[in-house]
């Protein structure tokens, strides 16, 4: 599987498109804050791996820690994010343990395995109102804007939800990890003819391209 279908895949599971999608693909950099750097330090690259395997857990084949997923969010943050969505993200992340307190007492990485799914669900949750949200105004921007005769490069573009980005990065470095694509998918190192009528049982792993 190339970065490509990775990032067709991804967009398949979450029913949109995927934050950054460009500039992953082209391999290009963006200017970004020197806030982003903390997101380095070994604290949270563990936090943010804790936080994506509670999203996508080990079972039968790895999860998005063994996957290197809070190795890889932050580079993402850092190269292909917009300002906005770096500063909602950074904001989003220093909160959880203050919101994980709130509802359970504790920090997020003290939280049992199935409180933190409660968690992470409660953030999903969340996170599918905001962007439903978030993109009727972001519409209600795009629209004034065309009346106005200003192009898309000047319209103000809303932040996004940070568990709405987290979301998608976890998905997006699990499938373009080796672990991902020779674990969690089927992998065929030397593929075969094309198949039409491949017989497929219900549950069965999907192919890595």
């Amino acid at each position: 599987m190339n970065r490509r279908e990775a990032i067709q895949r991804v967009a398949m599971l979450i029913g949109g498109s995927v934050i950054g999608a460009n500039l992953f693909l082209e391999g290009c950099t963006r200017p970004a804050s020197k806030d982003v750097a903390v997101l380095f330090e070994k604290d949270k690259t563990n936090f943010l791996g804790d936080l994506a395997e509670a999203i996508l857990p080990e079972t039968s084949t790895p999860g998005a820690k063994e996957a290197g997923v809070g190795e890889f969010i932050p580079v993402m943050i850092r190269d292909c994010y917009d300002p906005q969505d770096q500063k909602a993200f950074l904001e989003g992340l220093d909160g959880v343990d203050d919101r994980a307190k709130k509802e359970f007492g504790k920090k997020f990485q003290e939280l049992s395995k199935d409180e933190q799914l409660q968690f992470v669900n409660m953030l999903d949750k969340e996170a599918k109102e905001f962007q439903k949200e978030r993109g009727k105004k972001q519409r209600e921007l795009n629209e004034e804007a065309e009346k106005n005769g200003k192009n898309a490069e000047e319209v103000e573009q809303l932040p996004n939800h940070f568990f709405h980005m987290l979301k998608q990065l976890t998905l997006t470095g699990f499938f373009t990890s080796e672990v991902g694509m020779t674990k969690a998918l089927r992998y065929v190192k030397i593929p075969g003819k094309y198949d039409g009528n491949y017989p497929y049982k219900k549950g069965e792993r999907a192919f890595a391209p």
